[in-house]
């Protein structure tokens, strides 16, 4: 009964801090600068009353409209605070209240403005991935010295080569440099099919899983991405020549890579 409470708790707190992610997410420019301001309208610029921002709620009582000129409110908006809430509690369940629980929760705050800013704006603006890139190694240093093991880290028996990647710092590094030179190879081959700001967030993924998990993030994002893609095609939704970020699967190929990468690794290596 307790362990329920407290994931309800996470679940509100999630919700409430998902409504935060929005407003920072929202405070991102189309040229990837952080404007951060009060809730307002970008149409016709009148700021929110307080009641009409609240978490949830908020959404409905104006209908998904804004209360002065009637323009639709973002639907994200309730999305990713609901998105938010759960996800905060299913990560409670399954870590409890453990370190691990609070560096999932950084990181899964992370990948969630950078998902909303690429599929509004088409950007993954540096003034979050470089604080992030930042955080991951910071948290990377402080694993490796305090000798602590999390549970998405592998763990490499013997003496090979690959033991040397039990130290979660040179991980973390091996992991971003990876990520960042094979995204930027694609970049280069796609000419123009990519952009740097993904490159910088596979840099970004590989701190986060570190090596050489960054390769099950990489390839679950480009399956979810080229599964999409393939419907949005076939439905007509999308033409060959629109764009599609691709961001938004990389960020949930890392999410899924801290979730169950090491299982899904193990997998792989034994199939």
């Amino acid at each position: 009964m307790t362990a329920i409470l407290v994931a309800f708790f996470f679940l509100l707190l999630g919700i409430c801090w998902g409504s935060l992610l929005n407003w920072l997410a929202g405070s991102v420019s189309e040229e990837g600068e952080l404007h951060l301001k009060a809730a307002y309208c970008r149409q016709c610029g009148v700021k929110r009353p307080l009641k009409y921002t609240l978490p949830l709620p908020g959404y409905f009582l104006t209908k998904g409209r804004c209360p002065g000129c009637r323009e639709a409110v973002p639907v994200r908006i309730p999305i990713v605070e609901f998105v938010t809430g759960v996800l905060f509690a299913l990560l409670y369940l399954k870590y409890g209240l453990s370190w691990e629980l609070c560096i999932l929760l950084v990181y899964a705050s992370i990948l969630i403005v950078l998902f909303v800013t690429d599929i509004e704006h088409f950007i993954l603006p540096n003034i979050v991935n470089y604080p992030g890139m930042i955080v991951a190694a910071a948290i990377s240093l402080v694993v490796m010295l305090v000798h602590y093991r999390l549970p998405w880290a592998p763990f490499f028996a013997g003496s090979g080569f690959m033991t040397v990647f039990n130290n979660y710092l040179l991980s973390a590094v091996a992991g971003g440099l990876a990520g960042a030179l094979l995204l930027f190879l694609v970049v280069i081959l796609s000419r123009g099919g990519m952009g740097m700001g993904d490159v910088v967030l596979a840099g970004l993924l590989g701190l986060m899983v570190g090596f050489p998990l960054v390769f099950i993030a990489l390839f679950v994002g480009i399956v979810a991405g080229g599964l999409v893609a393939a419907v949005l095609l076939i439905t007509r939704r999308k033409g060959r020549k629109d764009m599609l970020p691709f961001g938004p699967f990389l960020c949930v190929g890392g999410l899924v890579t801290l979730l169950w990468g090491r299982q899904l690794l193990v997998w792989y290596l034994s199939a």
